[in-house]
């Protein structure tokens, strides 16, 4: 995809991982084509729902799911790689990606406590 017009926008997509960018890209066009907006507008608008929609992508951190022995494992990263590299070095299988949210609210009852991974 082409650079977004709005320099804000621009640096904002740049964080994006390749999901979310596939994500802003397919909105952003869907706004552009469909309901007939300007590109710059229809940028704006795809970020704000992908920021909506996933608020995380602010604060850097990811939540990855895996599981080892039947047990789930809630890992909150600032680097996804080492995570993942680390997920499969000790057998575990990833699940996927979770909103910190999402996942404080429903797994933990709203609180859960932090515990470092050596």
């Amino acid at each position: 995809m082409e650079t977004p017009i709005n320099a804000l926008v621009a640096d904002m997509v740049e964080i994006l991982d390749d999901c979310l960018r596939e994500d802003f890209e397919e909105r952003s066009a869907i706004m552009e084509y469909d309901a007939e907006l300007p590109r710059a507008h229809a940028e704006c608008l795809a970020l704000l729902d992908v920021l909506r929609r996933h608020p995380s992508m602010l604060y850097g951190v990811t939540v990855l799911r895996a599981v080892l022995n039947d047990s789930d494992l809630w890992l909150l990263t600032t680097d996804i790689d080492r995570t993942r590299q680390h997920v499969a070095e000790i057998g575990a299988i990833e699940i996927g990606v979770s909103d910190l949210k999402d996942v404080i609210d429903q797994q933990f009852s709203g609180i859960t406590a932090l515990a470092s991974i050596k």
